[in-house]
């Protein structure tokens, strides 16, 4: 029962209170008073939450840490406005939570598939909503790493996967043995 959990959000032990944040029953308002919670592993559980309101995840995303920006915009709840405002992020690993979120923007994968740093280029490659044109320029991207996930992508075309079964690259290949798609 939601009251229950209302209860435990009170709690002075500060992981019952983590536990409660994560919970997806929790009710909207109790979310609300646990992200201004004083510990921060609660206000990273709250920016976890799917069912965490819109202008929470806003106002958290303004966080002064990067792991708190990071579960924001990993969330399927964060508004668009709020990824392209986190795909400025100078934190690498936010930008690689807004690169892997489903919700982002195309414009944004598009951006973020030129970033400096590889690993925010992988979750590119791996994010089911880049569009096949960006896939394939990543394909060719000197990082395994990338490579491997492209090929690995559950929204790659079957020609694709086709074409890199063939391919000389074994990290292509190896991402087409790991698809789910690859029967």
């Amino acid at each position: 029962p939601k009251e229950v959990l209302k209860k435990l959000s009170k709690d002075e032990d500060w992981y019952i209170r983590s536990c409660v944040a994560s919970n997806q029953n929790t009710p909207l308002e109790t979310l609300i008073i646990l992200s201004k919670d004083e510990d921060l592993d609660i206000i990273e559980s709250v920016a976890k939450n799917p069912n965490t309101p819109i202008d929470v995840l806003t106002t958290l995303s303004k966080d002064k840490n990067w792991y708190v920006r990071k579960c924001v915009a990993l969330n399927s709840n964060t508004s668009i406005n709020t990824l392209i405002e986190l795909s400025k992020d100078t934190d690498f690993d936010v930008r690689f939570g807004v690169a892997g979120n489903p919700n982002t923007p195309i414009n944004i994968l598009q951006e973020l598939s030129k970033d400096k740093n590889w690993y925010v280029r992988m979750f590119v490659a791996g994010n089911p909503s880049t569009p096949n044109e960006i896939l394939q320029e990543l394909s060719k991207n000197e990082d395994w790493a990338i490579r491997n996930n492209v090929a690995k992508n559950s929204n790659i075309p079957k020609d694709m996967l086709i074409e890199f079964s063939k391919s000389e690259d074994k990290d292509l290949r190896e991402g087409v043995a790991h698809n789910k798609n690859t029967s």
